[in-house]
């Protein structure tokens, strides 16, 4: 019996010796190509997240102007400095460690026609480093006010005196911004809602946030597919809705998993919203209301992170604060 287990120890060592190895070996090749990838775009994860604005690239300019668009360069002011500093520091946890290796720079532009977009530097390769491009305006826009103007851009208005407000608070749009777009980074980079094969992923414990919910990156499940909701605005191919549709549009929302119109369009904008809500409300202890009145008249009140089958996800949240 001795001998047997004698043997039996040496064995098991032998193997748990060599998963070791081949771990550290694993370890210290996903090292070396992020540090050599970051030398190779001028990734400095020493540097603060809010030092990182620099000139917008020029091919995501050049993608603007081939649009017949003319954004121009915004030279930040010492007082939006300082906003891009406290919004940064507003992130989560997990947001704060990706980004310092991942997220080369960030660039703000005027007249630019979308709020955000975020550029993966270097998709054909391995490991990923992503550059993010703003919308300057946003730095002196209110979350309620730039959640309100978008959230219209869904419904047609006219000869209706019925309007949808967002109550998202009186913090500046670029936080509940940052927070959207750093998030499809995280995404990116841990393969959360996709897993793209041959990339180097950081270390990834969260669960599946897409399972039972999206059959690809813009197919609901049969369970959730809703004629309302897959026709809105926010989806490809989408139209504008009478805004006295509004109410049944927020109804047929309250069946659903998601946060926001917004978030049901695509699986990746799916996380991204509920991380941001869900941040902004929990964390940032701000409000997210959706309202639809007409004439002084409330017809609807909608908190999303009071939904039962919002905060059934809640869990994967923690993931995001470790």
């Amino acid at each position: 019996m001795q001998n047997k287990f004698r043997r039996s120890f040496i064995v098991t060592a032998f193997l748990l010796t060599g998963l070791v190895s081949k771990a550290q070996h694993a370890d210290s090749s996903f090292s070396g190509i992020r540090t050599a990838t970051q030398q190779k775009y001028g990734l400095n994860p020493s540097v603060s997240l809010s030092a990182r604005v620099i000139a917008t690239p020029k091919d995501v300019l050049a993608m603007f102007h081939e649009a017949g668009m003319a954004p121009t360069e915004h030279q930040l002011t010492a007082a939006e400095q300082q906003k891009v500093e406290t919004a940064f520091a507003m992130l989560p946890p997990l947001h704060q460690r990706v980004l310092k290796d991942r997220l080369r720079s960030i660039s703000f532009l005027d007249n630019m026609p979308n709020t955000a977009l975020t550029s993966t530097l270097n998709y054909d390769e391995r490991y990923n480093v992503f550059h993010i491009t703003f919308r300057a305006a946003i730095l002196h826009e209110t979350v309620t006010h730039w959640l309100t103007e978008k959230e219209r851009t869904c419904f047609d208005t006219a000869h209706s005196p019925a309007r949808v407000n967002i109550n998202g608070g009186q913090l500046d749009a670029f936080v509940y911004v940052l927070i959207h777009e750093t998030t499809h980074v995280v995404d990116a980079s841990l393969g959360i809602t996709d897993k793209r094969p041959g990339k180097l992923s950081e270390s990834n414990q969260v669960a599946d946030f897409a399972a039972g919910i999206w059959e690809d990156r813009t197919t609901l499940t049969p369970t959730l597919r809703d004629s309302v909701l897959q026709g809105i605005a926010f989806r490809y191919g989408g139209k504008k809705v009478a805004v006295t549709q509004a109410p049944d549009l927020y109804k047929a929302l309250q069946k659903t998993p998601f946060v926001s119109l917004y978030g049901s369009c695509a699986r990746s904008e799916d996380l991204a919203e509920y991380v941001t809500v869900y941040h902004m409300t929990q964390h940032l202890k701000q409000p997210f209301r959706i309202e639809v009145s007409s004439k002084g008249k409330k017809l609807l009140a909608y908190e999303p992170m009071q939904s039962k089958l919002v905060r059934r996800r809640l869990g994967m949240m923690r993931w995001f604060y470790v």
